[in-house]
Parts: structure tokens; sequence; C-alpha cells
């Protein structure tokens, strides 16, 4: 599919445990372009998981992505489900690291098996009422054929790729490799996003001067709404503080049990302290919380912290 986006894109990259709905929407506020959510197993959803329902929702006013994972092309068809239909693209996760994923033939080891992987792809472009992304790395198992798998992904019909320029073996480890991007950008006609260790406006005109068509930002926003505001020198819409109460107030709506809550919002709120004066004995704080109360309380002693 012969896409464009009509302006370079800065956005939030999906990771487990982190964009949830209401981060999502944050990040949205503070100027992300495009909001991706933490990536959804279409197994799961075939067998109607709440949980995975639950994830799919969406309040942000950005391009909203949902990725999903999933390594047989039997289950396509599931894509078309309506459930789908607020999301602007539909994302396949080719990349994660993780060895419970891998080892599950999914993430990273799609890129073991190319001629899988290029049923799938062909089978979800088909099926999905919505363009189709990929994101994937450099490669698996010392085999670095990420040029090989983004062309198979262009002749599939995929509207965008995005390369998270480590090897699985990485993980998340060291340096990326920027050459790849150029190398990338290089060998294929559709737009190529830039993923890992994009933190400064320096970073994100090198990207744009290669040829990106945007970049996604991942561990730097965590805690860090505001990275989106600085990457494109616009006011911030409300404080960090602010941020924190909002991130809260909307995920209240989305946990039923006070103690599920707190045991997930803490691990946030460990990194949105991490900038504040004191932040050391504040994260010793949190880690003792097991009370709504207790959570709030410190939100409201937190501005001082941030002046």
């Amino acid at each position: 599919m012969n896409y464009r986006f009509d302006k370079f894109i800065i956005a939030l990259a999906p990771m487990a445990g982190v964009t949830d709905f209401a981060f999502r929407k944050i990040c949205a506020d503070f100027g992300a372009d495009m909001v991706v959510t933490e990536m959804i197993s279409l197994k799961a959803f075939e067998h109607n998981s709440k949980l995975t329902e639950k994830m799919l929702r969406e309040e942000s006013n950005a391009i909203r992505v949902c990725q999903v994972f999933f390594h047989d092309e039997n289950i396509a068809k599931l894509i078309a489900d309506e459930r789908f239909s607020h999301f602007d693209f539909l994302d396949l996760n080719c990349g994660c690291p993780a060895p419970k994923i891998v080892k599950n033939k999914d993430g990273s080891a799609m890129m073991r098996d190319i001629e899988n992987s290029k049923r799938v792809i062909s089978a979800l472009v088909k099926n999905s009422p919505k363009p189709v992304s990929v994101k994937f790395r450099l490669g698996i198992d010392e085999n670095l054929n990420f040029i090989e798998f983004a062309k198979m992904c262009e002749e599939c019909g995929v509207s965008f790729i995005t390369l998270h320029a480590r090897t699985r073996e990485q993980g998340y480890s060291g340096v990326v490799d920027k050459s790849a991007y150029t190398k990338l950008v290089e060998s294929v006609n559709i737009p190529v996003f830039w993923s890992g260790d994009i933190v400064s406006p320096e970073d994100v005109s090198y990207a744009k001067s290669i040829g990106c068509a945007g970049v996604m930002i991942g561990r730097a926003s965590m805690g860090n709404p505001e990275i989106f505001s600085q990457l494109k020198n616009i006011p911030t819409p409300y404080s960090k503080v602010d941020a924190i109460k909002k991130h809260l107030e909307l995920l209240k709506t989305y946990f039923k049990s006070e103690k599920t809550l707190v045991a997930y919002f803490k691990k946030h709120l460990l990194w949105y302290v991490k900038s504040m004066t004191n932040a050391t004995n504040t994260k010793l704080k949190i880690m003792q919380f097991s009370t709504l109360t207790e959570v709030e309380n410190l939100i409201k002693e937190l501005a001082p912290s941030y002046q």
C-alpha cells in the first residue's frame, strides 16, 4: 500500500504494562501524534478474554494504533472484529524479545521463519479493515535479516514499518545501530519509523534527516509524558502532578479492585517521581503503599517537589 503521512510523526511506542489507555491519553495531551496500545494477544481475543477486551479501550485524540501478536494465519480473521474498529492502524509485533513470547513463536521469533510471517502478515492485511503496520528488530539468533523482513512486509501490503535497531539477544541493552535505519529507508518504499534511544530534539532531527517518517518514544516516556512537548518544542498542557492525578483518576474507572489499582499504579508513580527532589526516599515510601489513600496523600504532597 502506497501510504504516506502528511507530517513527521512523534509517537508513543507500545510497552507492555506501561501504555495503558490512561497513559496514552496523557501522552497525546502532551503532544504525541500517535499512540500504540500494549501488545494484545489475538489468540486470547479469540477466547473472549475480558482483560484483553478492556485493553482495547481508547480515549486519546491522537492517531490510534492497536498492536497485536500471533503467529497462526488462521486466526487473522479475528482482526475484522468491530471491537478493533475505533483504531486507525493495526500493528503486528514481530520484535518483542521477552522469553515467554519468543518461546511461543511470537514477537521476535517471527523473524526466524519469514515464510510463515509472510503468510501471517498477508492474512492480516487481507482481513484488516484498517491499514496494517509491523514492528520488528534487526534479527534473532545472530541472523540480521531486517532488510529481507522489511521487503517482505512491503510485498504483503503493509502501510508502514517500525524498526527497533537492536537484536533480540540485545534486548534493551547497548545502543541502537543508527546505520540500520538509513539502510532500511533506502531499501523500501513505505514509511519507516525509528524506535529506540530517541530522547532529544537532535535525535528527532537526525531521524527526519535520513528519511524516517516518524519516531517512537518508549522508555524515555515512562513517568515523563512531557518528553513529547519537549521534542516538539510546545508548551505542556498541565503539570506533572496534574498528569499523575489524571492518570490515577482515569485508572479508577478501569480497575474495580483497590488492591489491584494500587499495585498497578505504584510502578507508574515510581517512574513519575524519579525526577523529583528527594526521589530515593519517596520511592521507598511508595514501595510500602497498600491503600489508595496513601497514594492520594502522596500526590497532594508532590507539587512543591517539582517547583
